[in-house]
């Protein structure tokens, strides 16, 4: 297994004191050191598109603010390795901020963006491209016209499933991974996007990328997912949780703040009571040797967040630091 962590633990959303310092180059430069120093030397990037609208060149997470800062992707990998971190293996699109307007609107504009995504992969030498499987499921609903709602998700899906074969055909040609994330507000929660992955797979290379907090939320057994797909998994996400959802938060206009509680759904790694001994387990049973990505979204810290996560590994699933790619 090859462990990298996601720079998307650094929370550039929501409002907090010396938010804008992350949208310079210099606060960025400094965080790929101390992934390195943590015993990383490897990332994932959330790929985000919003940035772009916004012009805040300062922030890596698309294409445009790459090519900006480091005219192009070549000399951002090039100015990477010198910081220590040796490739970029996984990146991640949710294009669920599109899903407004109608049907037609946002499937353009995921295929669009996920393309684009897709064409950095390749110049990036990424393995794997996670891409969200569905939007949340309030916003899908919102979408939907004066029609009988099964009938318009049906449809939904239907139309999800093509623009994601024709990615994953895309992704195929550079020798990448097309992974399905599955939130576990999609429309295809849990358990469920095992059967919509095994009939996509019919025309094309789609895999699961299986992203253990959010299958345990939606009620399935991480270890017991990742034993029973071994053959699906392109991907794996280790993030935590110790959140019940007992109010049907999945299905509201915001389910990762949930009205009904005053929480927060994710936790650091080792701060929630997800089973990884079990999923390490199940991982090497398996023979799993693709990419692990860390993924710590408590604490507002990113290196606090950072080196409980390699505390986790090391003490809790013997993983040392050498092993961590």
């Amino acid at each position: 297994m090859h462990y990298c962590v996601s720079t998307e633990m650094i929370d550039l959303h929501h409002q907090m004191p010396n938010r804008n310092q992350r949208e310079c180059k210099f606060y960025w430069d400094e965080i790929y050191t101390l992934i390195c120093g943590a015993g990383f030397s490897a990332m994932e990037i959330p790929y985000e598109p919003k940035w772009d609208f916004g012009g805040r060149s300062g922030i890596p997470r698309t294409l445009r603010s790459i090519n900006i800062k480091f005219q192009s992707v070549k000399n951002y990998m090039k100015f990477l390795k010198e910081t220590g971190i040796k490739d970029i293996p996984s990146v991640h699109l949710d294009p669920s901020m599109f899903c407004s307007g109608t049907m037609d609107m946002y499937f353009n504009a995921m295929e669009h963006f996920a393309s684009e995504a897709i064409g950095f992969c390749a110049q990036a030498g990424s393995e794997v491209f996670c891409l969200t499987a569905t939007p949340p499921q309030a916003a899908v609903r919102a979408l939907c016209p004066d029609t009988e709602i099964d009938r318009f998700i049906a449809s939904f899906l239907e139309k999800n499933g093509e623009v994601i074969i024709r990615l994953a055909k895309q992704a195929a040609d550079s020798n990448i991974k097309l992974c399905l994330k599955n939130e576990f507000w999609s429309l295809l929660r849990g358990s469920a996007i095992t059967d919509y992955v095994k009939s996509l797979r019919r025309s094309a290379p789609v895999y699961i990328d299986a992203d253990t907090a959010n299958l345990q939320i939606a009620g399935t057994n991480p270890a017991q997912f990742i034993a029973g797909n071994a053959g699906l998994i392109g991907a794996v996400h280790f993030s935590d949780t110790d959140f019940v959802d007992d109010a049907a938060a999945y299905a509201s206009p915001s389910p990762e703040f949930p009205q009904a509680k005053a929480t927060q759904i994710f936790k650091d790694l080792g701060q929630g009571n997800v089973d990884f001994p079990a999923i390490h387990e199940a991982l090497q049973s398996c023979g799993y040797d693709g990419i692990v990505v860390i993924n710590a979204k408590q604490t507002r810290d990113f290196s606090r967040g950072l080196l409980r996560a390699v505390y986790y590994m090391k003490h809790c699933l013997g993983i040392s630091v050498s092993d961590v790619q």
